[in-house]
């Protein structure tokens, strides 16, 4: 039987999971999440931690204020950077007023995390967005293995750029882009009728118009608009699990060394 402090623990973790699972759901619909999301999920997340600080001294209340500051000052330089949208920096403060610490009852297979919990769903995060570039790149290698062209009309880009776009792209009929806010655009074409790459990493952008649809080629280059709360999410089951994937690989590398 759990102790009335695990209890709140649970009740957080609980809280989190059904929030956060049903915002990523949102995200990888429509790229966009209600403000109502975080209205809610907000202040009785930041309650039941009050509760433990408050009861239990766990967390530290400066351990919590000083969590909160970094994350505040994290989700906000990502946003601005163009990296992610204002729901991903509202889920992740969420998280840090809601589940700031590891719960006890949670035992991680790898035994390291950061000691705020944010971070390490950060860092995951960072490292789960990775396999995209895999998928990417398998992707143009099956593309390439049927024979077909990856830059028929690139030939002025250089060879890093192509480098880049294997790995961070690939080719789709344009109709694709047609209302779907998962890809954007990646090329552009010049005065002389040429074609250059122009990769959009940054999140948000203007859909593009059925009348700039038809003037495309028979395929173009496109980037995918990542739903990062969908990221967000699964690195905080890898941290729950397993812990921090970051901390994990430098562990690993300085065994090597």
């Amino acid at each position: 039987m759990l102790s009335p402090f695990s209890a709140l623990e649970a009740a957080s973790l609980a809280l989190t999971l059904v929030f956060l699972i049903y915002a990523s759901w949102r995200d990888w619909r429509e790229r966009e999440v209600s403000d109502r999301v975080w209205l809610l999920y907000a202040p009785v997340g930041g309650l039941l931690t009050a509760l433990r600080a408050g009861f239990y001294g766990k967390p530290d209340p400066t351990f919590w204020l000083i969590g909160l500051t970094l994350t505040s000052l994290t989700a906000l330089a990502l946003y601005f950077a163009g990296f992610w949208g204002g729901a991903d920096s509202k889920a992740l403060l969420c998280l840090a007023l809601t589940l700031p610490e590891m719960p006890g009852f949670c035992q991680p297979f790898l035994g390291l995390y950061l000691l705020f919990m944010p971070f390490t769903a950060l860092f995951n995060t960072f490292i789960l967005t990775l396999t995209v570039t895999v998928y990417a790149a398998l992707r143009n290698l099956w593309y390439k293995a049927e024979g077909k062209s990856l830059f028929q009309g690139f030939g002025e880009e250089p060879i890093r750029r192509k480098a880049l776009a294997v790995f961070a792209g690939y080719k789709v009929k344009p109709e694709r882009l047609l209302g779907n806010p998962s890809l954007s655009l990646a090329e552009a074409f010049t005065p002389e009728g040429g074609r250059k790459l122009s990769f959009r990493f940054k999140v948000g952008g203007e859909p593009i118009s059925k009348k700039a649809l038809a003037e495309l080629p028979e395929e173009v280059w496109v980037t995918p608009q990542l739903p990062i709360l969908v990221f967000l999410t699964a690195g905080l089951v890898v941290a729950l699990l397993f812990g921090d994937l970051v901390l994990g690989v430098v562990a690993w590398f300085l065994s090597l060394i």
